[in-house]
Formats: C-alpha cells, structure tokens, sequence
C-alpha cells in the first residue's frame, strides 16, 4: 500500500493568527496553485482515494485535487488539525510562549492540548485502517502540517519528536504548505519515503 500525504496550500490569514482548528482561513490564490499543482503530480499515481480533514484549507485542497482526479473527497475527524487551546493567539504571541516547540508550553498542556503521542495514534490508526481495504492500492490523505510530520517521523525513526530539535534532526522534514510526499508500505519495516513538492 502506498498512502500519499499532501498539506493544504497556503490559506489567507490576514491576522497573522495561529488558526488550528478554527473555522475559515480559505486558500489563497497561491494555495490554490499549489492544490493544483498536487493534483498534475498525483495524475498518474493511481489513487483510489481521497481522506481530508474537515478544516477549510483542507477540503478545498482535496476537492480541487479530486475534481482532476475524478474522485470523491471523504471527511475523516482522525486527519484533522492539532487540538489546542492555543488557537487563535497571533504567530507572535504564540512565538512568545513557545520559542521552539508549542506542545510544551503550559496553556496547551492545561488545556488539554493534543499530546504528540495522541496525534500520531489517530493517524497511525487510520493508516491501519486502509491497510485492511487494500494492501495494492494508492490512497491520498490530505491534512495539516503537524499530524503529517509527527507520523511521518515516527514512521520512519520510531520515534515521535518532542522538541524542535528532534523535528529538524528527523529523516523527514516539516512538510510545507502545498507539499506532497509519499510512504510506501509494500516492503517489511520502514515504509519507503518520497518527497514529491
């Protein structure tokens, strides 16, 4: 099975806030290139299957890259954005609290904030999940920036990041807005991994 991971293109955020999982924050007209963009690169690729987050920026990548593909977009709660009281404070602010890594910082902790470990299981599990429609096919989840990477390293290091270092010290990357990557479980152990954008 190889699941294709693609991030939502860039979104308006006139405020310069840090939205997470608050409603609005549609595509830009570059974030709307970029879902394009993904779709050409995806042509070929047989997908069986289009899985998003139910946030804006999310769904209007996926309908734009399904629209090319012919595919239906499903909605999946499990590949949505970081869960935290954080939402809503300005980048700057939120740079304040936390120079390097947001999961720690006490607000999100206290306020029930997603946990790392909690991201990554919700999207272990639905990987798992697809694993059991079909071993052969090519599915494509499109989602958030953080869900994306935390599994994409614990997938390939067995290791989930709990500081920025350990982000940047991966053998992945920070996926960026409109990027696109592939794992490949078709081979025992570690998926094989393929930057795409």
């Amino acid at each position: 099975m190889k699941v294709y991971f693609a991030r939502h293109g860039e979104y308006q955020n006139p405020e310069g806030v840090v939205p997470y999982r608050l409603p609005g924050f549609p595509l830009t007209e570059l974030g709307i290139s970029q879902a394009r963009l993904q779709a050409d690169k995806l042509l070929s690729l047989n997908i069986r299957d289009i899985f998003c987050s139910p946030i804006e920026r999310c769904v209007q990548t996926a309908s734009i890259i399904g629209s090319s593909l012919h595919l239906a977009v499903n909605q999946k709660s499990e590949l949505t954005e970081t869960g935290t009281p954080l939402q809503g404070l300005s980048k700057a602010d939120l740079v304040k609290l936390s120079p390097n890594y947001p999961y720690d910082v006490a607000s999100h902790i206290e306020g029930d904030g997603e946990t790392p470990e909690q991201i990554y299981s919700r999207i272990h599990d639905f990987t798992e999940k697809l694993k059991l429609m079909s071993s052969k096919s090519s599915h494509l989840i499109v989602s958030h920036g953080d869900p994306i990477t935390i599994f994409l390293i614990k997938s390939l290091t067995g290791k989930i990041p709990h500081t920025i270092d350990e982000f940047e010290k991966s053998k992945g990357r920070y996926i960026p807005m409109g990027g696109l990557i592939c794992l490949d479980f078709n081979q025992p152990g570690i998926p094989k991994y393929t930057e795409i954008i």
